[in-house]
């Protein structure tokens, strides 16, 4: 190592055909072997990492879809910090595989191991697609038109120090919610004073969290919302599918309260769902505000609670 190098004489430029020798390598300096304070951290990592993978569908087929990768561990207090690069190295090594929520496991195993540490927690999220038949409008062969209909989705894995593995699958759900006092009103209006009035509705979105045994496939999920609150937001519409769609919501009018508590009943009966959480919130076009309302399952010892954070509410506004 030459110390005697003076700013002025270094070179300013890039050499592609240079390769460093072993020797050069552990020439290195490593400040991860540097003086530090010696404090325990709960979880440290690297947030919004990207990969094209291939996620399993319930038919047995696949589709790929860009997804974002939180990858956290924990630290214990004889470490500075950790190697960031082998998270993403880490999961890199399953590029090729086809994702389900409990691939995952397998991945934070291989992770734990790659990086010595103890807790190891992996949050994954992407855009799932769906087809939606149109309600009514149909092509000339009589097939149904339509279009597909895109769901947020997130992975939330843990595994501990006890080799204990947790998984969350979390969708967001969007739908229209026609409000019920609204439509009375207007139809009290019409009867006795014998005057037009047009209930109000409000694009809706429903953030479901579930912990689950064995396997809950996205289809299923979706399909559990589609047929409880009946008035998913439409992808393809003409006249006849519009009309239909407020006939629809004039069948099921819904309060935000009533949203969670009919999403409730229908999670009690998903088969292998042992534990959820559920937030629906309402963007009002009658207020200046939203309305929200949170349910859970009731389980003692949840992994959910029902504090929800400004941070979760805005998001959710966001995507809704």
């Amino acid at each position: 190592m030459n110390t005697e190098v003076k700013v002025k004489d270094l070179v300013r430029s890039y050499d592609k055909d240079f390769v460093p020798s072993q020797e050069y390598l552990d020439s290195m300096p490593d400040l991860q072997n540097g003086e530090f304070d010696g404090m325990p951290i709960d979880f440290v990592g690297i947030h919004n990492f990207h990969m094209p993978i291939k996620v399993r569908q319930k038919d047995g087929g696949y589709q790929e879809v860009n997804a974002g990768f939180t990858g956290t561990v924990s630290l214990e207090s004889v470490n500075r910090g950790i190697n960031m690069s082998r998270i993403l190295r880490s999961a890199y090594k399953s590029k090729d595989d086809v994702f389900d929520i409990n691939k995952l496991e397998e991945i934070l195993r291989n992770y734990q191991k790659d990086l010595k540490q103890f807790d190891a927690h992996i949050l994954m999220e992407f855009d799932y697609h769906l087809w939606q038949p149109a309600l009514r409008s149909v092509k000339e062969d009589g097939t149904p038109e339509g279009g597909y209909q895109y769901y947020h989705v997130v992975f939330d894995t843990n595994l501990d120090r006890t080799g204990e593995f947790k998984k969350i699958m979390w969708i967001s759900f969007i739908y229209s919610s026609a409000c019920p006092c609204s439509t009375e009103l207007s139809y009290h209006a019409a009867l006795e004073r014998g005057t037009y009035g047009i209930p109000h509705s409000q694009r809706s979105i429903a953030r479901i969290g579930i912990e689950f045994d064995g396997m809950v496939w996205l289809e299923d999920l979706i399909k559990m919302c589609q047929d409880t609150l009946t008035t998913e937001t439409l992808v393809f519409c003409k006249r006849q599918d519009e009309q239909a769609f407020a006939e629809k919501n004039g069948a099921q009018t819904k309060f935000v309260e009533d949203a969670v508590r009919m999403l409730k009943n229908a999670l009690n009966q998903l088969p292998g769902v042992t534990d959820f959480k559920v937030i629906c919130l309402h963007r009002e076009s009658l207020h200046s505000h939203d309305a929200v309302a949170v349910i859970t399952k009731g389980k003692k010892n949840s992994i959910f609670k029902h504090h929800v954070t400004l941070g979760e509410f805005k998001d959710m506004a966001l995507h809704c």
